[in-house]
């Protein structure tokens, strides 16, 4: 019995997470900001969207959200057309 073709297990591809940080800026006014990140952020209500603004207005950025896609590219998207600046990075874990 012969095959045609090498037999080799399916192998899925695997996704990878991204991280999306939010830059500072200097024309959005803190309120401004702190709306938009309530508004579509996932499970981020005010006092933490204060916060988020805080540490971004303190070290010029901070990661606001990591996923996969196509949810971290469509909240991205929702963001920047809000007149945010966002950048999208690979996620890359801590080694100890």
């Amino acid at each position: 019995m012969e095959t045609s073709g090498s037999i080799t297990p399916l192998r899925r591809k695997r996704r990878k997470r991204l991280e999306l940080y939010l830059l500072n800026d200097d024309y959005n006014a803190m309120n401004y900001v702190i709306d938009v990140l309530s508004t579509h952020l996932p499970m981020c209500n005010e006092l933490q969207a204060e916060q988020i603004a805080m540490i971004t207005n303190n070290t010029g950025q901070c990661k606001i959200y990591s996923g996969f896609p196509p949810n971290i590219y469509q909240l991205y998207a929702y963001i920047q057309k809000a007149g945010l600046d966002v950048q999208l990075r690979e996620y890359k874990p801590k080694r100890k």
